[in-house]
């Protein structure tokens, strides 16, 4: 996701600088390309910091966790035995991180981008709000049959961000981006992103105008696609391509499957063929393209995602292998620095002092993934090891905002979303956590059945 004035219309990601003149020049122009990066986070965190004057009570928290992580970082030691055993209880997080949910909906439906430390909450988000929907739902299901109160309130929850969102779209059937109030421009990305939703909501209430809805938005997406199969323009976050945008063939693969319409399909495989041919031997994965940012994990997961899900839908086994290069390697990392970096450059090199919660958790789903298509128990535990690391991480006490909220980054100070806790964040552990007890109930079954005695 992004900063408050680029929100996930405009990720964090890095472009690589072009060497035009000497290496001197090149040298020099890296960096003061860094020095003005720099410059731009602190003025980032001292406009919001301003907001501690409107909100002196958030002053506490604020110091609280500073202390916590600062601690944490300072004493915690990760060894061979890391995250081997359950410390709390994934039900326990997840109820935690669904009320967190509850809580950031606003009253118009949508659901806050962030709660800031600093400032407090953010307005709603359309592109955040569109892809909970599925996250909300399969909340419910899994608990329909608990006599749970929580299980309706999440399906009550998605109903309110759907008919939200539908007031949103923009009679070319786009979606806007940035936060809800800003300037309306149609978004190539959250169009991609709410439209994953709208699938969703209609496969759970077959109301007609939600189909009607969806299917203008995948119109859409076919419409700004570009020939060789990506997706560029005004529409485009910073004008240009994306690898990311996989997610957005996902969502058009997936209106395929709901739809029968095979046009849908066709577009999704166009611009996977144009992601996969971004593809390094190493598993790295060029064309993120985000200026002005390093290549953060968030964006990297968000590509192996949306390949991935697409490359199931469409029964493309090549587009599974090439995940697989990538899922390996940074599983590989995972098990040797029980952690991720925040963010790496080239062919996962020189990885940040800090971690991005989101792009972990991205990370656990994409392992659990190709568990389930490969059978390798190699990737489901790494998951769950990553799981028990995010579980740790999330805070079951403090006020509205923190419990139960994942932050941008461990330490809280990181430059991924700095001071916030992210809704995205609570998404995507979600979803790996649902995953999780989806899976390992297998596991739980019975080795035998008791079989009464014929007399």
């Amino acid at each position: 996701m992004n900063s408050s004035s680029q929100l996930k219309s405009s990720p964090g990601g890095y472009s690589e600088m072009k060497n035009i003149g000497t290496a001197s020049d090149g040298r020099c122009r890296k960096h003061k390309a860094h020095g003005q990066q720099a410059i731009s986070h602190v003025d980032k965190t001292l406009r919001e910091a301003a907001g501690l004057l409107r909100g002196p009570q958030r002053a506490l928290p604020l110091i609280w966790k500073l202390l916590s992580d600062k601690f944490r970082i300072t004493f915690e030691l990760r060894h061979l035995y890391s995250y081997a055993r359950t410390k709390r209880s994934s039900a326990e997080v997840l109820y935690s991180m669904l009320r967190w949910i509850f809580d950031a909906q606003r009253p118009d439906g949508g659901v806050a981008a962030y709660y800031s430390l600093l400032t407090g909450y953010s307005k709603s988000y359309p592109e955040v709000t569109g892809y909970l929907i599925p996250t909300l739902y399969d909340f419910a299901r899994i608990n329909d049959d608990e006599d749970d109160d929580d299980a309706g309130a999440a399906a009550v929850a998605a109903a309110r961000a759907t008919q939200w969102l539908l007031s949103l779209q923009m009679p070319s059937g786009a979606f806007p981006g940035g936060l809800h109030g800003s300037q309306a421009q149609a978004s190539i990305f959250n169009t991609g992103q709410i439209l994953q939703g709208l699938i969703r909501a209609h496969g759970e209430t077959n109301r007609l105008q939600i189909r009607e809805a969806a299917a203008a938005a995948g119109d859409w997406l076919i419409e700004m696609q570009q020939a060789d199969g990506s997706w560029c323009g005004t529409a485009a976050y910073q004008g240009t391509a994306h690898t990311y945008y996989s997610m957005v063939s996902w969502a058009l693969a997936e209106l395929s499957e709901h739809t029968a319409d095979h046009r849908y399909a066709r577009a999704a495989e166009k611009n996977l063929d144009w992601v996969l041919s971004h593809f390094r031997p190493s598993g790295w994965v060029d064309g993120i393209n985000l200026r002005d940012h390093p290549n953060y994990l968030h964006f990297i997961a968000y590509v192996l995602q949306g390949v991935l899900e697409c490359a199931i839908l469409r029964r493309r086994a090549d587009a599974v292998e090439a995940i697989e290069k990538s899922a390996w390697a940074l599983l590989r990392k995972f098990e040797t620095n029980k952690f991720l970096p925040g963010a790496y450059q080239q062919n996962f090199t020189n990885g940040r002092r800090f971690t991005c919660l989101t792009g972990n958790a991205q990370m656990s789903c994409v392992w659990l993934r190709l568990f389930e298509v490969t059978n390798d128990l190699r990737y489901l535990n790494a998951a769950l090891k990553m799981n028990e690391m995010l579980k740790a991480l999330i805070s079951l006490n403090g006020g509205r905002g923190i419990a139960g909220g994942v932050s941008g980054s461990y330490p809280v100070w990181g430059s991924y979303q700095p001071f916030r806790y992210i809704s995205w964040g609570c998404k995507f552990f979600a979803d790996a956590l649902l995953m999780e007890e989806r899976l390992t109930q297998s596991f739980e079954a019975p080795a035998f059945k008791v079989v009464r005695c014929a007399s």
